[in-house]
């Protein structure tokens, strides 16, 4: 059997410098291929918590023109509104709506609860949830002007089919996000504030053989701050002039 020749110290150097251009490669790569992992896991959740105060927002502006409608208050505070869910000093119920403090409050609270869990099953911070809602949209739109000078559709307006927009509300919500979630936090450290929009209507059946209010358009179609073109919507310029938004959450 012949002996094995020793090797060389050039192959020595050579076995050495492959094995440590390997290992820098090796390196290098898994924080890379970490990264990435990482985002593709947040990504999605970051989408998902997107969508899910896109529905909190619409929730919470239902809530409010049912509310403005039943308490019959144009602008201000509403009682029993999200999330404390108790009547305004500044609005004490009087008379037939004294009696509806118990079936307002117990829907409130419900929503309340509803909202809550449904923000916090997506990483948000319940604690941190604000926002805001309008004046009631009937009350305030005929006084609204278009950029070119000319009267704005106002409500009631036709929706399309015979269903008529009696009355609208614009709300706005904000939360802190990713203070929980691992993969979005290493994403986004110090989380983010996500928030979102929406328009909350009371549609009604048109009367038969009433055709007489002007079609809706895009007057409730509020386009997001970052995608509205250049010249702005009539939609957020109609929003934006109600004449009262009132706060609530912490």
């Amino acid at each position: 059997m012949r002996a094995r020749a020793p090797q060389s110290a050039l192959a020595r150097r050579r076995r050495d410098e492959v094995g440590g251009a390997v290992t820098l490669l090796v390196m290098l790569m898994v924080p890379v291929c970490l990264l990435a992992a990482v985002a593709a896991a947040a990504v999605p959740r970051r989408l998902a918590a997107e969508s899910a105060a896109d529905v909190a927002a619409k929730n919470l502006a239902s809530l409010a023109v049912a509310w403005r409608d039943a308490q019959a208050r144009d602008h201000g505070a509403l009682d029993w509104f999200f999330g404390d869910c108790v009547a305004s000093s500044t609005n004490a119920s009087a008379g037939d709506l004294a009696a509806l403090e118990p079936e307002f409050q117990r829907a409130c609270e419900a929503l309340t609860e509803s909202v809550l869990e449904g923000l916090s099953a997506r990483g948000f911070d319940a604690n941190t949830v604000t926002g805001f809602y309008s004046s009631a949209y009937a009350a305030s739109a005929p006084t609204t002007m278009t950029p070119d000078g000319n009267h704005a559709v106002s409500l009631p307006c036709h929706a399309g089919g015979r269903a008529i927009v009696a009355d609208a509300v614009h709300l706005g919500l904000a939360a802190d996000w990713a203070t929980t979630d691992w993969a979005a936090s290493q994403a986004w450290p110090q989380g983010l504030r996500i928030a979102a929009e929406a328009v909350g209507t009371i549609p009604l059946p048109a009367a038969s053989g009433t055709m007489a209010e002007p079609a809706c358009g895009s007057l409730l179609d509020i386009v997001p701050l970052d995608a509205q073109p250049a010249g702005g919507n009539e939609a957020r310029q109609l929003a934006e002039s109600l004449p009262t938004r009132t706060g609530f959450g912490s």
